[in-house]
């Protein structure tokens, strides 16, 4: 019989997973204590936090435990990258019901894990406390790189650019939420990708809640505003072939992409071009920066505005 987490209690449950923590060079005391100590390198230290929450989220069953966990630290990684950064270490506070099977925690805390020595993050310490459903919350520190690439100083006349594909984990929450079995794409991780760009960067981004809304972010912290030729943008091809036309704007809006978005001034084009094969990820120019009121609009084949329903994710709307 599998043992639920009141069968180990709180101290019990986390006893059991301390030992699995990755622990390395960034740190003097790792979990266990009252806090962790950690070594800071060169006196700077960026600190990101997210929480992935059942029902809002995910379902559970979506994806394995494993890959839920995965999930929770990648989507902090995707921050830390935004900014030019690399990752550190990382504390974990999660919210269980008493219910819950004690292999699926120990499961996804193992693929958190997992994927923190993958790339280079000591697990420092975290928390466990009872809930009505599951939540996961990751706080990560990071250090900066040459150049802190923030979201303030886009400029008109800019490029616009983003990595990889968008549209493919938003098309399959949407598919999931409909009650189709698909496979959730995993979170991309562009920590390399953001250090290398982040130098030739003015603004730079994740795009979480959809590239119309973070984008507009963007232009509201830099004071312009932004247009998105349509065509351009590197729609998935799971989200292509099952929306069709509607693909394009289904992938502008949808978020869950955590692909980066930057601005760069035109002189640093044949640059980003040049760097494009070394970021493991491909990089696309889709628009410009222009003057104006914060806003971003997209634009169509012929340069005609098009209608948006919504433009990204928001938790209260």
């Amino acid at each position: 019989m599998k043992k639920r987490l009141r069968d180990l209690g709180e101290h019990g449950w986390i006893a059991r997973m301390l030992g699995a923590l990755p622990a390395g060079r960034h740190t003097i005391v790792g979990p266990g204590d009252d806090a962790a100590a950690l070594r800071i390198p060169r006196g700077r230290l960026l600190v990101t936090t997210d929480t992935l929450v059942e029902g809002a989220h995910f379902r559970l069953g979506w994806e394995p435990p494993a890959a839920l966990g995965r999930r929770a630290l990648r989507v902090n990684l995707s921050d830390v990258a935004a900014m030019g950064g690399s990752p550190l270490a990382a504390v974990v506070a999660l919210e269980a019901p008493p219910t819950l099977p004690a292999p699926a925690l120990f499961g996804l805390m193992r693929g958190l894990a997992a994927d923190a020595r993958r790339h280079g993050v000591d697990v420092v310490g975290g928390n466990l406390a009872a809930a009505p459903r599951l939540a996961i919350t990751v706080t990560l520190l990071g250090e900066p790189g040459r150049r802190l690439a923030t979201r303030a100083d886009a400029r008109p006349g800019d490029d616009v650019w983003v990595t990889g594909t968008l549209g493919g984990d938003g098309y399959a929450v949407r598919a999931l939420l409909g009650g189709r079995r698909v496979p959730r794409p995993a979170v991309p991780v562009r920590v390399a990708a953001g250090r290398l760009l982040a130098p030739l960067a003015r603004a730079m981004i994740d795009v979480s809640d959809g590239l119309v809304q973070d984008l507009g972010h963007v232009c509201c912290a830099s004071g312009v505003a932004a247009e998105i030729d349509a065509t351009s943008i590197p729609v998935a091809a799971s989200c292509r072939r099952a929306l069709g036309r509607g693909a394009t704007a289904f992938a502008a809006t949808a978020g869950e992409d955590y692909e980066l978005c930057l601005t760069a001034s035109v002189r640093r084009r044949v640059r980003l071009v040049r760097l494009a094969p070394r970021l493991g990820c491909r990089l696309t120019r889709i628009g410009r920066i222009v003057p104006g009121r914060p806003a971003v609009r997209l634009l169509g084949a012929h340069g005609q505005p098009l209608a948006l329903r919504r433009e990204g994710f928001d938790h209260f709307r």
